[in-house]
């Protein structure tokens, strides 16, 4: 019988390039929790402010689908992202001098409006952040996550 060749697999261009964006970032933390309503969002905020303002350049993330209330939080609620040209992506929502935002909110015409993806299209927009969007250099990077797998 023959030893199985436990190696990892080959990554993939999509988490090359998502490591090769984060790995610019020093810190990453993503809030996170099984439930909604909880606070992950409220979290999430007063610890951006907080490191931003000891001094730290901060970017948070709002990935939360389902509910993306970072932008009401943060005070940029009905900004939109600037688009650049063709193939590139913008840059996120400068907050404070040293706090940087990039939600879903930013993305859509009215962020009440229920947003219905799911499984795959969920996924490949978060990757897409994850991968395309160009923070400037960061100290912190705070997720906020949906709730549960979402």
């Amino acid at each position: 019988m023959e030893p199985v060749d436990f190696k990892k697999p080959e990554k993939t261009k999509e988490e090359i390039r998502i490591d090769a964006n984060l790995d610019r970032i020093k810190h990453k933390l993503i809030v996170i929790s099984g439930k909604g309503g909880v606070g992950k969002s409220t979290v999430a905020v007063n610890v951006a402010y907080g490191l931003a303002s000891q001094g730290y350049k901060v970017g948070i993330l709002d990935v939360d689908i389902h509910g993306p209330s970072i932008a009401k939080m943060l005070g940029i609620e009905g900004e939109k992202l600037q688009m650049k040209a063709k193939g590139e992506f913008p840059e996120p929502i400068n907050v404070t001098d040293n706090l940087y935002a990039l939600t879903i909110a930013t993305l859509v015409d009215n962020p009440d409006d229920p947003i219905i993806w799911r499984g795959p299209i969920k996924i490949t927009v978060i990757k897409q952040f994850m991968q395309d969007i160009q923070w400037p250099q960061l100290d912190y990077l705070i997720v906020d996550s949906p709730p549960g797998t979402g």
